[in-house]
């Protein structure tokens, strides 16, 4: 029976997590511990909630560690490592942790720590790598099993697996897809990662790119680009921070992009009957969907009938 820890936090990790946790049973392998991010305030009540990975390590009695930091030489992280150390394992599984974790704790494991990162290395090293394939307009991603090292995922890889991206995709569902994958492998090859027998290779040299974390202000859509860009833009946004464009000064969501035919200046209302649409550089985004602040999202057609949009205005 071998020991292994978890390390992960949103959504992503989760579905790595319970994928995790159905091969160590199958296997007869123990997880013994999850180490998370602390919980957040979110909502509109702004109240303290667990990460999804910390609901389900409850619910499994997973011991939950949520160090502040975990940088040495800290209260918190010094905390961390003698009871992590005291866990004697046999390797580490991460999946979206949310920080750059020590070598110190890296290495602890007898068999080390491995990585499920969401693309195809070294393509998207980084916080948001199926986020910034679709804005990137990429045809292709995957999922990599990495031999962690401290340093942004840098290290040698030991399998990967592809997956194409549809037009139906956007971060929310592309971020399911590639989890699932990842759990797969992890499946089929943590057995010879544990013994260490499965071999790695090492990144290549060219085609580094860095997958930036999403910033809030990524919501706010700008249309001096060819439609298909704003739409790989608007698909990388979902769920958060989500798109926004302003209307007579008032910030409103959009959603259900599609290409159209049309032509007006970049950033003006084409039309506003079943769908919005709006001119780009090149062609038009027409949006099925519309919200306005502290409003339930509604088809276009209901929300123009109370609210008519006249062609030629502007919305950014």
């Amino acid at each position: 029976m071998a020991r292994l820890a978890f390390f992960g936090t949103p959504a992503f990790a989760d579905i790595v997590f319970e994928g995790l946790l159905a091969t160590c049973a199958r296997l007869d392998h123990e997880v013994l511990a999850l180490v998370a991010q602390p919980d957040r305030k979110k909502g509109r009540g702004k109240k303290m909630q667990p990460p999804p990975t910390k609901v389900r390590a409850m619910a499994h009695d997973i011991e939950v560690l949520q160090p502040a930091t975990l940088k040495k030489g800290t209260e918190p992280g010094e905390a961390f490592f003698a009871r992590y150390r005291a866990l004697d394992l046999d390797l580490a599984v991460v999946a979206a942790y949310g920080r750059i974790i020590p070598t110190r704790v890296l290495k602890t494991p007898r068999q080390g720590s491995v990585n499920v990162h969401g693309s195809l290395l070294p393509r998207w090293r980084g916080a948001a790598p199926v986020q910034r394939a679709l804005q990137a307009g990429d045809g292709e991603t995957g999922v990599g099993l990495m031999d962690m090292i401290y340093a942004l995922d840098e290290g040698d890889v030991y399998v990967e697996g592809r997956l194409p991206i549809v037009d139906e995709d956007d971060a929310a569902s592309l971020s399911v897809k590639v989890a699932q994958l990842g759990a797969r492998l992890l499946d089929e090859h943590l057995e010879a990662i544990l013994a260490g027998t499965l071999a790695t290779t090492p990144q290549a040299d060219e085609g580094v790119t860095y997958a930036s974390m999403l910033e809030k202000g990524e919501a706010r859509l700008a249309f001096d680009a060819p439609a298909r860009d704003v739409i790989n833009h608007v698909r990388a946004m979902v769920p958060w921070p989500g798109s926004e464009i302003v209307l007579d000064g008032v910030v409103h969501k959009v959603f259900g992009p599609h290409n159209v035919p049309g032509v007006g200046a970049p950033g003006t209302v084409v039309a506003a009957k079943d769908q919005l649409v709006i001119a780009c550089a090149e062609r038009a985004v027409a949006f099925d969907e519309i919200q306005a602040p502290g409003k339930k999202r509604l088809p276009v057609r209901s929300f123009v009938a109370g609210r008519p949009i006249a062609p030629g205005t502007k919305v950014v």
